[in-house]
């Protein structure tokens, strides 16, 4: 499709001149739209091209550089050239530039004797430019389609070549219309510029195209990207890469050997080309085909860029190297000593440059060799004993390398060894039992090539025998098994053998310990003593016998109560509690039960009752006083005691603060009958109150003392 639409062109192209001249006016776009198909989108963007402007500053001038984007615009707008304009941008104002006319007449293509004043003969550019505009067409008068489409493809030729040329070289490009220098500048200018038709073509409708440029110094290009050089035996393969928008239409390469001239190796600038339809860019590549033996030589790659000028170049150092590899050892039969050893023997044909050999084994023909030496064997050597033979890697070859570090192709033997070592025991075992008495083990597979299985064996106790637990080999490594729950033996034991395919056994694997789900409750607690006092009851028992036991909790009810309340959780080894928030003359019923670890509870214990018998009441303290002593900041509180009881006393002093309730405070010691005070927690009304303790009974509060604390 875009071949027929590339003969319509040409065909408007034929036409557009005598269109031009019998038409003042220029048919605008809405006129021209054809159907929007397709194909006719295609052809609307052959005929509304696009002018491309690129500038650049040198500090003291500035060049611009522009193009239309296709073939047919080029051989039309070269019969009309081009208008440079320019505008100085100046930030503290604003409105419209002001642009000035810089070119008195419409650039265009010198004619044919203008190329041939100004040019010079081995200006090689300026030719292909003459060439492309004013060579004869091959097919001069196109009759068929085919003609159309072959002249079609010579235009757009032509059009690449030229551009091509004006691109490389400055003389060529202002020869061809495409270039403009603007000397008139300053740095710290900034100049807008504009490039645009002298007229619209009847078909072909160019914009204008725009670029501000800030004036500053020139700078270079930068260099190529990822220059490497590799040597080969009689060439040196020089690759880069452009930058990723394509910066370089071409690049030179350059050559300096230590101590001489720096030569330039192309005749023409070097453009990697790109097959059309290809979604990947070609890089571009050289090859130094003049390169000597034993040279090192610098080579620079520089980058051409659309102004005609090289940029910074990409530097490099290389020399020829010796790519070709030494004949390939040729094995003979092998010998097999026992079963662990092996001697190799080859032969190979002599080379100046061989160096020596290597010998390598796998466990398989093509991939995972494993070097059986670390530095190569002499190159008078035709023989080796590997002395640790393995049957799991019975793949031998021998490569020679040369004094370029070159290395052989491989031819690889097998040696059938025959296999006496059993598989090593199993790694990375591990299992689980459910609830229902389900055994889940699993372990990692073996890395033995013959492996053929594994047998699992187990027992309830570790100084048992092992017995299997399956008559054949088992070949998956996870394996089921069901076991009883309702036993008070805690712990199953497994172990795993592996077995080879010449059933030879590895030894067991660890021993795996799998606890069993525990579903039996433990044994019930006993009780053994109760003792009563006025005051507490004191309960003693012997523990659960069960080993799991995690905790006993005991309960108590006040008789005449329905429910049971828990009194205290006491650790698995407690045997004695005693209970001292029981009131007076009250009788209480006490049981226990024992909890194991996974929250199974035992029976409870038979029920045993107490009752505390109570106490005898003491008299009250009498006199109770408190005085504040603002200049220590304290309070003093005194009390009397006339009648001291016989048995060991001591007396409890109450406090409170504000309208708290009264809380037991401290205790004094007598013969003492005053307290001091010194804690006082800051500004209120403070009350006290005294009652006399003994081990049989206790007095009525007294009266309550209050004391303002400012």
């Amino acid at each position: 499709m875009k071949g027929v639409l590339l003969w319509l062109v040409w065909l408007l192209t034929l036409a557009a001149s005598s269109i031009a001249q019998e038409r003042t006016t220029t048919r605008r776009p809405a006129e021209m739209a054809p159907p929007d198909t397709a194909a006719l989108q295609e052809y609307r963007e052959l005929i509304a091209p696009k002018l491309h402007l690129l500038a650049q500053s040198y500090g003291d001038s500035v060049v611009l550089r522009w193009a239309p984007s296709n073939a047919p615009a080029w051989r039309a707008y070269n019969r009309i050239g081009y208008i440079v304009e320019r505008a100085l941008v100046d930030t503290t104002e604003s409105g419209p530039l002001r642009y000035e006319r810089l070119t008195p007449e419409p650039l265009k293509p010198w004619t044919l004797e203008e190329w041939r004043r100004r040019s010079r003969p081995e200006q090689q550019f300026a030719a292909i430019a003459v060439q492309c505009l004013y060579g004869a067409l091959s097919i001069p008068n196109p009759n068929t389609m085919q003609n159309f489409i072959d002249a079609a493809s010579e235009l757009e030729n032509r059009f690449g070549f030229a551009l091509f040329a004006a691109d490389c070289d400055a003389h060529t490009a202002n020869g061809l219309g495409l270039r403009w220098v603007d000397r008139a500048v300053r740095q710290g200018q900034v100049w807008a510029y504009r490039v645009f038709p002298a007229r619209l073509d009847s078909v072909f409708l160019l914009d204008t195209a725009y670029v501000v440029v800030h004036i500053t110094p020139y700078r270079p290009w930068p260099p190529v990207l990822e220059l490497t050089a590799e040597g080969q035996d009689r060439e040196i393969t020089l690759r880069w890469k452009n930058f990723p928008e394509g910066g370089y239409t071409g690049f030179n390469v350059y050559r300096s050997e230590p101590g001489g001239r720096r030569t330039k190796l192309n005749t023409m600038p070097i453009v990697p080309a790109t097959p059309r339809g290809w979604t990947q860019r070609i890089e571009p590549w050289f090859n130094d085909t003049t390169a000597r033996w034993g040279v090192e030589y610098t080579y620079e790659v520089r980058g051409i860029n659309p102004f005609g000028e090289e940029g910074e170049p990409a530097v490099v150092r290389a020399s020829l190297r010796d790519r070709t590899p030494p004949p390939l050892p040729v094995l003979k039969k092998p010998i097999l000593y026992g079963m662990t050893m092996v001697r190799l023997e080859w032969e190979i044909k002599e080379t100046p440059d061989l160096k020596g050999f290597f010998v390598l084994k796998s466990d398989k023909p093509d991939q995972n060799w494993r070097l059986l030496h670390d530095q190569p064997l002499p190159r008078t050597q035709r023989s080796f004993l590997d002395t640790l033979a393995d049957p799991d890697f019975p793949h031998y070859t021998v490569i020679a390398i040369d004094t370029a570090n070159n290395f052989s192709d491989y031819l690889p033997i097998y040696v059938d060894i025959y296999d006496t070592i059993p598989p090593a025991p199993p790694t990375g075992v591990r299992g689980t039992i459910d609830t229902n008495g389900v055994v889940r083990l699993e372990w990692n597979l073996g890395t033995e090539r013959d492996l053929l299985g594994y047998r699992v064996l187990w027992a309830n106790d570790t100084t048992h025998e092992f017995t299997q637990r399956t008559n054949l080999v088992w070949t998956d490594t996870v394996f089921y098994d069901t076991v009883a729950i309702n036993t008070l033996t805690e712990y199953v034991y497994y172990r795993v053998v592996a077995v080879d395919n010449r059933y030879f056994h590895s030894d067991p694997s660890p021993i795996i310990a799998l606890k069993r789900p525990d579903v039996v409750p433990p044994v019930a607690p006993v009780f053994t003593d109760v003792r009563v006092f006025a005051d507490r009851v004191v309960l003693t028992w012997n523990p659960s016998t069960s080993t799991d036991v995690a905790k006993h909790v005991l309960y108590r009810r006040a008789r005449g109560d329905t429910g049971w309340t828990v009194r205290a959780e006491l650790p698995a080894t407690a045997q004695q509690f005693t209970d001292t928030a029981v009131v007076e003359r009250v009788t209480y019923d006490y049981t226990l039960e024992a909890v194991d670890r996974t929250g199974l509870r035992s029976e409870r214990a038979l029920p045993v009752p107490a009752r505390p018998y109570g106490t005898v009441e003491r008299p009250p303290v009498e006199s109770v006083r408190a005085a504040y002593d603002s200049v220590r900041g304290i309070v003093v509180v005194q009390w009397s005691y006339a009648l001291r009881p016989t048995e060991r006393y001591w007396y409890v002093l109450y406090r409170a603060v504000d309208d708290n309730p009264l809380q037991m405070y401290r205790t004094v010691e007598p013969p003492e009958q005053r307290f001091v005070d010194t804690e006082l927690v800051g500004r209120g009304r403070y009350r006290y109150a005294v009652r006399v303790m003994t081990a049989n009974g206790q007095s009525p509060l007294s009266e309550e003392q209050e004391v303002e604390v400012r």
